[in-house]
């Protein structure tokens, strides 16, 4: 599209650019104009529809007061009253059939004064007339009303005759046929279609339509249902008029005005519209030619002469004659021409220097690692990290930092002299790239440079002390392009950071370590959200009866890739990208659902679940496990909530306020790894628990270990002085389960007493452990009693 611009060139695009806005403003005044007279034509169509609806029902009510007129001198006639007193059948019959057809109409009844059918001219019975129409007739001297009779629509009439001691119910019909349809067509000016609707699965059918209906479109237009009083056609503008209703369905006139017909005035005038745009897109094309011929020539000198400016030339400024805004074009570009050399250069030195140390910027130094890295020459680096450099800007002023990290900047160049390249890629980052070296002498280079940055510095007179992190690397053994390189000088950073080192060296796998953590991050989202994850249950037994009281679920994932995570892993990744919530709503829901489940099958046991640290400081926590739990088949203190001394320790304020939520929900909260952390025992008597769980790490070798044994008696005996049951995790062997008797812990867990099973095979585990419940029963309880 550029080359085709560039062919045609500016006086050419000109005259373009003058026909298209010509053509454009054209066509749109024409369409304006057509949609306008498209709709006036269509707003007369339907206007028309409105004055054919009124004379419809005009020609229909005139119809309707000639027949009632007519069959007013019928009831009246002496001879037929005189048939009717005789109540013989033949004269009835006689009678009926030579009064009507004189009336004009199609059919009639003659009924008796209760309604009972005295005579008729129909060969086949009519439905029945009802009480409410011959109480309308009586009390109106008639009654109308619509009728369907062998697919055929008539306007049926009730007329009382009534004479001293005589009273019958002359019921006479009249067609709604095609002669009404041709005449209220003609008149109207319109096409007209009588139907009716004998119930809503069937829709309509026609009974009468106007001669000059084409048959081909008749068929959609009777079943079409519409919407309003408007049927969709293509051909017609049309109208539904409704003619009443009766037993049998709706009457209905449909009204139609041919489209072709209504809109052969638009169309005319549409070419008329077309014509005239035409002659204005030739005129107006003459006309650009002539303009573009005159103002192209300076135009295109001025095009020259910018791209000369652009290629970099000093090209000379053409002569305008024509004055004005040529003229100050021409000389803006001469001024500008002059700026961009200057201009040019300052940007490049903005883009690859640092405004406040005058050292390269970022992309200096990658350009710089990328050419060495193409060239497969090696280098080394050394990175250099200020610490508490937002707090010297807070405290001191940004000014006064900027001047740190000027002087900062001058040690550097004085310490690395043959640096190939120096830059501060951060707030207080500096990366230098050296020629390669010894990893000794490497090292050296960075102690070096350490005690330089780390010596006083002379800050406005005054001597002023930094600390930095130093890091080395090997280039291209460490790290292969820039986007390695980025990424691990800040996992250097981060690991001098965590173990608190001032000079680190990159270790090799790190980056690695990272990548399967951020892998793990990702993946761990997918499977909380397509259940990835699997819960296991561990039974906690009744320490006197040896009776499954509860099972504690733990969540476990087998990765598709990289097969079994540690709970411990990805727990924490889990609370350091921010889903721990999202983790422990899952865990909840499964739980509930689970628990459930067994509950259904006839397994009765209480849950314990584990919440992290980040869960006691979530003020939704309880609000979410009273939904999950809404339906809870027990009492809500066989749900535990296991939480663990440094949990609690984290933000105890926070933590206090979620644990009393929870303790008003009735479920039963219980400490964690006891004896791990480091509570006091007056913050453990201050908190609303019911429960103290010993660490396994004091009850895996309880049998072996007197301290152990000491520890664990203790901690029995004061958990139980504060009103606290106390569970004991871990235990491996039946002398570990006997002692733990002995000194009256409540309840225990552990591989020993049954290890972690999943949901589908906790059933049978129950049963295993009910068979060995009289092994694990407190015996010395048995001979006290």
């Amino acid at each position: 599209m550029e080359r085709t611009a560039n062919r045609i060139g500016f006086r050419g695009r000109l005259v373009t650019a003058m026909v298209a806005l010509v053509a454009l403003v054209s066509l749109l005044i024409g369409a304006l104009l057509m949609v306008y007279l498209f709709e006036d034509e269509k707003r007369r169509a339907l206007e028309q529809l409105s004055i054919a609806e009124r004379l419809t029902n005009e020609v229909i009510e005139r119809r309707t007061d000639l027949e009632l007129s007519r069959l007013s001198v019928v009831v009246r006639d002496f001879g037929f009253r005189s048939a009717i007193a005789s109540r013989d059948p033949a004269t009835l019959s006689s009678a009926l059939e030579n009064h009507s057809g004189r009336a004009g109409a199609d059919f009639a009844l003659l009924l008796g004064q209760q309604g009972e059918l005295m005579a008729s001219t129909l060969a086949k019975a009519l439905p029945g007339i009802t009480p409410t129409q011959l109480s309308n007739a009586r009390r109106d001297g008639s009654d109308r009303s619509l009728l369907t009779v062998d697919q055929r629509g008539y306007e049926v009439l009730v007329v009382p005759v009534e004479a001293p001691g005589l009273r019958a119910w002359l019921v006479a019909g009249f067609e709604l046929d095609q002669e009404l349809a041709d005449i209220i067509a003609r008149l109207s000016g319109s096409s007209v279609i009588f139907r009716t609707s004998t119930d809503a699965s069937s829709g309509f059918t026609s009974f009468a339509a106007s001669t000059d209906i084409d048959r081909a479109e008749e068929p959609a237009l009777i079943s079409s249902a519409g919407g309003g009083h408007f049927i969709e056609s293509a051909r017609y503008f049309t109208r539904t008029l409704n003619l009443g209703a009766s037993g049998q369905g709706v009457f209905e006139a449909i009204l139609m005005i041919s489209r072709e017909a209504s809109l052969q005035n638009y169309y005319t005038r549409a070419l008329e519209i077309a014509l005239l745009v035409a002659v204005i897109m030739i005129l107006a094309t003459l006309l650009a030619l002539l303009i573009a011929r005159h103002l192209g020539r300076p135009v295109l000198q001025l095009a020259d002469y910018a791209r000369a400016v652009g290629q970099g030339l000093n090209p000379q400024a053409p002569s305008i004659r024509t004055g004005g805004e040529l003229l100050q074009l021409r000389d803006t570009l001469r001024d500008t021409l002059a700026q961009l050399t200057r201009r040019e250069a300052e940007i490049r030195y903005a883009a690859t220097h640092d405004e406040v140390t005058g050292l390269g910027n970022r992309n200096a130094l990658m350009h710089t690692a990328n050419e060495r890295f193409k060239s497969g020459e090696p280098c080394s680096l050394i990175g250099l990290r200020v610490s508490d450099l937002s707090d010297i800007n807070d405290t001191l002023g940004i000014e006064f930092g900027d001047k740190v990290l000027l002087g900062l900047s001058y040690r550097l160049r004085d310490e690395l002299p043959d640096a190939l390249h120096i830059a501060r890629t951060g707030g207080g980052e500096f990366l230098a790239l050296l020629p390669a070296c010894s990893l000794e002498t490497l090292d050296q280079q960075a102690k070096s440079l350490h005690a330089s940055v780390e010596s006083p510095l002379s800050i406005d007179r005054t001597p002023f002390s930094l600390r930095a992190t130093l890091i080395s690397m090997q280039l291209p053994a460490d790290a292969s392009n820039s986007n390695e390189l980025r990424r691990r000088v800040n996992l250097t950073f981060e690991q001098a950071l965590q173990q608190r080192l001032t000079i680190t060296r990159y270790e090799p796998g790190r980056d690695e370590n990272h990548l399967r953590e951020l892998k793990l991050i990702s993946d761990l989202h997918s499977a909380i959200r397509n259940n990835g994850l699997h819960m296991n249950y561990q039974p906690k037994l009744d320490s006197h009866s040896g009776q499954l009281l509860q099972v504690e679920a733990l969540v476990r994932w087998v990765h598709p890739e990289l097969g079994f995570i540690s709970p411990e892993e990805f727990i924490f990744l889990a609370e350091q990208s921010g889903q721990i919530h999202d983790l422990t709503d899952h865990i909840l829901q499964r739980v509930a659902g689970d628990a459930r489940a067994w509950f259904r099958e006839g397994l009765d046991a209480g849950v314990a679940i584990n919440l992290s640290a980040m869960d006691l400081t979530r003020p939704g926590l309880a609000e979410r496990v009273a939904r999950t739990f809404e339906d809870w088949h027990h009492s809500m203190d066989r749900i535990t909530l296991e939480v663990t001394e440094s949990a609690l320790m984290e933000d105890p304020a926070e933590a206090m306020a979620t644990l009393n939520r929870l303790r008003n929900l009735g479920v039963t909260l219980s400490v964690d790894d006891f004896g791990t952390g480091y509570s006091s025992l007056s913050q453990l008597r201050m908190l609303p628990v019911q429960e103290l769980k010993i660490d396994k790490s004091f009850v895996l070798k309880l049998n072996t270990e007197p301290q152990d044994q000491l520890i664990v008696k203790s901690t029995i005996d004061m958990a139980h002085g504060l009103g606290l049951k106390v569970v004991a995790e871990g235990i491996e062997n039946l002398e570990t389960w006997k002692l733990l008797q002995i000194w009256g812990c409540n309840v225990g867990q552990g591989f020993y007493l049954s290890r972690p099973v999943s949901a589908a095979d906790l059933a049978q585990t129950a049963a295993t452990i009910k068979e060995r419940q009289q092994e694990l029963a407190d015996i010395s309880l048995e001979h006290l009693s």
